[in-house]
């Protein structure tokens, strides 16, 4: 039981930083940059954001969007899903 508990948090963890990244794209289209909101969700999520903006800049340099927001969410349910197929396969 203590082995889901731990589990389940990592998995609620990866929730809340999904929400949390849901909540800086919706707001980057309706509140400007230098906003007291966005200035927080931006110290939270630019550690994540950051590194995947470098390379997929430099994979293409043209880009006229900024896809990095769907990169993570694409890596962040990869993560929950090995996490749960790991957790089958140390329970059982």
């Amino acid at each position: 039981m203590a082995l889901y508990n731990v589990f389940r948090g990592i998995q609620y963890f990866l929730q809340i930083i999904s929400y949390v990244l849901l909540a800086y794209c919706i707001l980057s289209w309706l509140l400007p940059p230098y906003h007291k909101i966005m200035r927080f969700l931006g110290r939270l999520v630019d550690p994540l954001l950051t590194p995947v903006r470098r390379v997929f800049f430099r994979l293409f340099p043209h880009a006229a969007l900024d896809l990095s927001p769907l990169v993570i969410f694409l890596l962040l349910n990869l993560l929950s899903q090995l996490i749960w197929q790991l957790y089958r396969w140390l329970a059982f």
